[in-house]
């Protein structure tokens, strides 16, 4: 098993995150916003629908 550095996406502000599976997750900053997302589109989607932030946090 290879390790695999996540792909990460700013979305409205909030930060997608890609985890092997691949599972699609939803972050403003440490906290996880919804649930595990299956496509990149759904999370995408949801990070839409939230009120927008003015810029990514780390």
């Amino acid at each position: 098993m290879g390790w695999k550095t996540p792909k990460i996406e700013y979305v409205n502000g909030y930060k997608i995150v890609e985890i092997d599976g691949p599972i699609f997750k939803v972050y403003d900053g440490t906290l996880q916003i919804g649930e595990d997302f299956p496509y990149s589109g759904e999370a995408a989607a949801h990070a839409k629908s939230l009120p927008r932030r003015d810029a990514p946090r780390e």
